[in-house]
């Protein structure tokens, strides 16, 4: 009564309710509620159950979740009174992403973004089963992974690891280790992504470096309302290799996974703790793998309108090192010296946020997190070692100021620490601050602007670096069912501690640091046209990229070995991408996905010229860049009938033209990529059974030289939610 009383006084009421499956009654959990026209919104928990605080007044509520059509209510809010509500979203064949977050800093309908992005849901994870989230990842039109390393659009070859060219982010905060730079798939909780968007193009504009090429965010789980506890076991093997000279084991190498989780509500609290463990002999020498991982999360919802959260997260893990082949003959085996080579890392992360809506048109979040790796190898010729620490925290505030316009200004601080045998002792500073305006002059059109300034100071002032990021959007829906959208955007990236100091050696190499590497910089740009038929979604886009100063290994001394990172590369990608989804009848849907590149590198040498004739030299002169294929097609078919699913997909990609040659390693014949990988399930209440057969075809390619990608695999999971 107290509450409901100041609430009056306070000219705030409150909204309630569920939103359900409209066949099955079921809860729809992780489901996006908002207001139409304000700043305040909310996820659905796993319940199905929200609620929200708003000032007095009628608006339209509506919930909109992947998979689903759209619902909306017209409600109207009375001072201190709650209105309940349900919401039946029905089910359509044509899993779609009706909002998304990570393009624009807030949530927003997807036929506003205006940069093409690729969304995977709770229901296409939890049925694919993933180990790790990179597997997933491969079936994303314009993502390839190569040993690990993610790019978008042919942004990223392959370097061992030092440095990202995509932004990867868990429930806001950036996940790029310290030292390195890179992303460490190991570290994420698979099994508890709730949904990952994939943003496709220069993000520095709203999130700096590291975001010059794209930006994927990962959503973990929420706390339930209601007392929660599942538990996930999953068991498989690798199948023998297809040549007899190859089976170096006589043993059957297997993989399991266990995880275990609870969540719950106590009092105005959320909480949610769980804990995995995988383990893995490999499909090759040294290829076998022990994983722990713990994630923790507090929610605390003080009113509608305010959020504050706590994660954290911990993962440890000891593995086995394949740098490459013995030889093509033995090729799942490593060379004489190497047998027993070893890594281990362990990694913790701390995110905490606060959100706070001001108003129905005033928003504001503050948030802090801390990232923690260690590593330490175990190498016959090395005992190398690093220590970091990825400090932050961001403010921004996002407002609605009428006539079609909304802001969104925020800033940023980040420090990175690193102590390491292989890379010293350094320290780097980095502050920013970001201004995005969306317009919509009139209900068919919305423009977007934004510019970002960052600073980096690396070791107290010795490296300064400046860039400014701009970028511009529009889309135009030309008519409910097509929707015109053209981007252009400028990114950067700068120079990773390893990049910069990494003195070792590896491999017979002998590495050594180049301390005046300067940021990578891009411009890239996008036309694309969505098209809506029937049962059918059609996105077609356009895209180059322009790209200086690109950092890459370089052997600066052929006849010692000597090699390091340097800025040796312009380059210029060019291509299409086509996204086609269709729900057919009888329960059956499709996808298919075509990417294709014309990736051309240009080395600029010398540096008397100015920078504009460099780049006509450098274009003039010009050669493919390495590990990149001109097509990739990726093509899924699924069947579902009641509780029982079966997906079949399959990914391909042409020969790579180039690949930066090792001496050490016998090189192998590049071939393209032929891979069907088949799951499937069936799912009663409360549990479900499911299967995986990875490269159900045993086809052998490598996607890094000299490194054969894993061969076929089959799985059996169980999954019980209590």
């Amino acid at each position: 009564m107290v509450i409901a009383g100041l609430a009056r006084a306070q000219g705030v009421g409150f909204l309630s309710g569920r939103v359900l499956d409209a066949r099955t009654g079921e809860p729809l959990p992780g489901a996006a509620v908002m207001l139409s026209g304000t700043v305040l919104g909310t996820m659905a928990d796993m319940e199905g159950r929200f609620f929200l605080e708003a000032p007095a007044g009628t608006y339209t509520v509506e919930a909109a979740l992947i998979g689903y059509r759209p619902a909306r209510r017209e409600v109207r809010i009375v001072p201190g009174d709650t209105v309940q509500v349900i919401l039946k979203l029905k089910e359509q064949p044509l899993k779609l992403p009706p909002v998304v977050v990570t393009a624009a800093k807030k949530a927003q309908p997807l036929r506003e973004v205006p940069i093409s992005t690729s969304v995977l849901g709770r229901e296409e994870l939890r049925e694919y089963a993933a180990q790790t989230l990179d597997q997933v990842l491969r079936y994303v039109p314009g993502v390839e992974l190569k040993g690990g390393e993610v790019g978008v659009r042919a942004s990223t070859g392959y370097s061992q690891g030092a440095g990202s060219r995509v932004l990867l982010l868990v429930d806001g905060a950036p996940a790029i280790t310290g030292d390195t730079g890179g992303i460490n798939w190991d570290a994420l909780p698979a099994e508890e992504i709730e949904r990952v968007e994939v943003v496709k193009g220069a993000g520095s504009a709203l999130y700096g470096s590291n975001a010059m090429a794209g930006v994927i965010q990962v959503f973990t789980r929420r706390p339930s309302r209601t007392p929660k506890t599942w538990v996930r076991l999953t068991a498989g093997c690798y199948d023998r290799p297809y040549y007899p000279q190859w089976r170096w084991s006589s043993k059957i190498r297997d993989f399991h996974t266990a995880t275990v989780g609870h969540s719950r509500r106590i009092g105005p609290f959320g909480v949610l703790i769980s804990g995995s463990r995988q383990a893995s002999d490999g499909y090759r020498q040294n290829g076998d793998y022990l994983r722990n991982r713990m994630m923790g999360k507090l929610e605390l919802e003080p009113s509608s309108g305010a959020r504050a959260d706590l994660t954290v997260h911990w993962a440890e893990e000891d593995r086995g090192q394949f740098l490459y082949w013995k030889s093509q003959r033995e090729a799942l085996k490593v060379p004489e010296g190497m047998e027993g080579d070893r890594v281990y890392s362990a990694k913790w992360r701390l995110n905490g946020s606060f959100r706070w809506a001001v108003g129905p048109k005033l928003a504001t979040l503050v948030r802090g997190y801390a990232y923690r790796t260690y590593w330490r190898n175990f190498f016959h010729d090395s005992r190398d070692h690093s220590r970091a620490l990825r400090a932050g925290g961001e403010a921004r505030a996002e407002a609605t100021l009428g006539r079609g316009l909304s802001v969104t200004v925020g800033g940023e601080l980040v420090r990175d620490g690193v102590s390491s045998s292989m890379f010293g002792g350094h320290t780097l500073w980095a502050t920013a601050g970001y201004a995005q305006a969306e317009w919509r002059p009139s209900p068919l059109t919305t423009l977007t602007v934004g510019l970002r300034y960052d600073r980096q100071v690396v070791d107290g002032g010795e490296t300064v670096e400046a860039q400014i990021s701009p970028k511009f959007g529009a889309v135009f829906r030309l008519s409910p069912e097509v929707v015109l959208r053209t981007s252009m955007g400028k990114g950067f990236r700068a120079p990773s501690v390893a990049e910069r100091f990494t003195n070792t050696s590896i491999a017979g190499f002998r590495v050594i640091p180049n301390p005046e590497l300067k940021p990578e910089r891009s411009w890239a740009y996008e036309v694309g046209l969505r098209l809506t038929a029937g049962i059918a979604v059609v996105d077609l886009a356009l895209f180059q990229a322009e790209y200086w100063d690109l950092i890459e290994p370089q052997l600066i001394s052929p006849a010692l070995g000597w090699a390091q990172m340097a800025n040796v590369t312009r380059a210029r990608v060019r291509g299409a991408e086509l996204e086609v989804k269709a729900g057919l009848p009888l329960g059956f849907s499709g996808s298919l996905g075509y990417t294709y590149l014309v990736p051309r590198e240009g080395r600029v040498t010398c540096p008397c010229e100015f920078e504009f004739l460099q780049a006509l030299r450098a274009l003039v002169d010009s050669d493919e860049l390495p590990y990149r294929p001109r097509h990739r097609l990726l093509t899924s078919f699924r069947w579902r009938g009641g509780p029982f699913n079966l997906e079949a997909r399959f990914r391909y990609a042409s020969r790579v033209r180039r690949v930066i040659q090792i001496p050490t390693c016998v090189q192998d014949r590049l071939v393209p990529q032929y891979v069907v990988d088949l799951s499937g399930g069936v799912r009663r209440k409360g549990y479900t059974i499911s299967f995986r057969v990875d490269n159900l075809l045993q086809y052998h390619y490598t996607e890094v030289q000299c490194n054969l990608a894993p061969i076929r695999s089959f799985s059996l999971t169980l999954s019980a939610e209590m």
